[in-house]
């Protein structure tokens, strides 16, 4: 692997005091600008980021093994040391994309960036502390590319994925990640010393990017992956509790299950889904908390995604819930009558076959159950099924239809402050729209942090009580192999078969190569 030849050296990041009402007039204008200019260069920054994860983060390791105290450093500081190293990428030959920082040429065929590590020893401890061991870390970043994808959110952010798909990388407005550094050891303290469903941000970058006219600097965040292709989650919700604007337009597809809404989940589920009462009340009481914490840093808009995977529905039950009508409905009837089996054809790249393999075997850090630190009885309901003990899921029965699910979920999108400008939006809504101001995506913390966890607690989650039929079954075939015919078969479930935990289980190919998105 190629290495850059510039010294890693060490500093301390400064970091404003947080102004809860500054407008970030300049963020806004900035970044989309910035975005726009490196939108053309994805590949080569991916390529910088990944080396830079990996160099510095070895550097780290190399410290603790054999730490000597230096001269920038003191106690209190930790937060805002910053170990940067300058790299120079080719942007034209594939081939050999990586160069050394003497080496020359064109300036219009290199891409030269300074990458710069933020509280890289807090990070490091924090990932040890929430489970994810640093060598495992690095790991996931040493022997493939990043993969580009793009971010299905308003934003427009830059985003990538670990080739195990267990990291995800998504750039921040400079306020974002100055307010994460700021909150960085609250927030270390939060994640290991209470239940928590907050994703994981376990790194921050800082890439200064030399151009012809001047230089652009972004920053770039690593959040643990919460839904990862090996969950074979078949929906993702992106849930706030608004009623504006949250429904997507159209018929219902494969592709659209994953970038469902507010609105889609009511249609989809007017009943809500049901879940055990111990389960119930930890969530709830661990959501309040989560959005207590957010509300008294002033922080609205922010997200819970919620991931099902289907045990008793196929993949075109699911495309069906949702009503149709004429020539849309004509369509779908001539599409499912002509749907037959069909084995797709293996991919002609040895090393994605393999890569797929090893994403496909990668199950997400982020286990709802072990993050609601809540127990259910595992042998009763993930019978026969791997992944499910692996991951933790919530079991789940959908009202009226009592087919099961599993729940996967998280806080995401947790840094977008109620600045001026949204105020200056909320204060326009109030007059011009009064009867449903409230019902905008974003509201003034006090109101968003009442609004989602009645929105939750009342349209999403349902306590069971004693109504939790959940039967024994083999539950580990995926949903895409399941038919109509045995969609109906498994109302009547089988007797009861003894598994052990512990059961070894083959690892099954998923059929639907559809990137799971979601905002974060």
């Amino acid at each position: 692997m190629a290495s850059s030849r510039s010294e890693i050296s060490e500093g301390l990041y400064n970091v404003d005091l947080w102004d809860k009402l500054d407008i970030h007039l300049g963020s806004y204008v900035k970044s989309p600008l910035q975005l726009r200019y490196v939108s053309s260069k994805t590949s080569v920054i991916g390529r910088a980021l990944r080396h830079a994860v990996v160099d510095l983060l070895g550097n780290v390791i190399n410290n603790t093994r054999q730490h000597v105290e230096n001269e920038t450093t003191v106690i209190g500081t930790e937060h805002r040391v910053c170990h940067s190293r300058c790299y120079t990428l080719k942007t034209r030959d594939d081939e050999n994309p990586y160069a050394g920082a003497d080496d020359s040429n064109d300036d219009d065929d290199e891409l030269k960036v300074e990458i710069s590590s933020l509280a890289p020893n807090v990070f490091f401890q924090l990932r040890e502390d929430i489970g994810i061991p640093n060598d495992d870390f690095r790991r996931s970043f040493s022997d493939h590319h990043l993969k580009d994808f793009t971010n299905p959110g308003k934003s427009g952010s830059l985003m990538y994925k670990t080739f195990d798909d267990l990291f995800l990388l998504k750039t921040l407005r400079d306020y974002e990640a100055r307010l994460l550094m700021q909150i960085l050891s609250g927030y270390h303290f939060q994640l290991t010393s209470r239940p928590t469903i907050f994703n994981r941000y376990v790194g921050l970058y800082r890439l200064n990017i030399e151009t012809s006219f001047s230089s652009i600097e972004l920053y770039v965040t690593i959040m643990a992956n919460a839904f990862t292709p090996s969950l074979k989650i078949n929906e993702i919700f992106d849930l706030k509790g608004s009623k504006i604007k949250r429904r997507l337009a159209g018929d219902l597809s494969v592709e659209k299950l994953y970038k469902l809404k507010d609105m889609d989940f009511m249609d989809l589920y007017p009943a809500g889904i049901r879940i055990p009462t111990n389960v119930y009340e930890k969530l709830k009481l661990v959501v309040a908390n989560d959005a207590k914490v957010l509300k008294k840093l002033n922080i609205t808009d922010f997200s819970l995604v919620l991931g099902i995977r289907h045990i008793d529905m196929s993949e075109t039950q699911m495309i069906e819930r949702r009503p149709t009508s004429g020539v849309a409905a004509l369509l779908r009837m001539s599409t499912s009558l002509a749907l037959m089996p069909v084995t797709k054809p293996s991919s002609s790249s040895t090393s994605s076959k393999s890569t797929d393999s090893l994403a496909e075997q990668s199950v997400s850090y982020l286990k709802p159950l072990a993050m609601l630190d809540a127990r259910i009885d595992t042998n009763l309901y993930y019978n026969n099924d791997s992944v499910a003990y692996a991951s933790l899921p919530i079991p789940g029965i959908i009202n009226r239809s009592n087919q099961r699910v599993y729940i996967y979920l998280a806080f995401v999108d947790m840094l977008q402050t109620f600045d001026n400008f949204k105020l200056i939006d909320q204060t326009f809504r109030r007059i011009t729209d009064p009867n449903r101001h409230l019902e905008y995506s974003v509201i003034e913390p006090d109101d968003y942090e009442k609004r989602i966890n009645q929105f939750l607690f009342e349209q999403v989650f349902i306590d069971a009580r004693d109504d939790f039929p959940w039967a024994i079954t083999d539950v580990s075939k995926p949903v895409a192999k399941i038919n109509n015919t045995e969609a109906c078969e498994n109302r009547t479930f089988p007797e009861q078969h003894n598994f052990t935990r512990r059961r070894a289980h083959s690892t099954e190919q998923e059929n639907s190569s559809s990137v799971l998105e979601f905002r974060l």
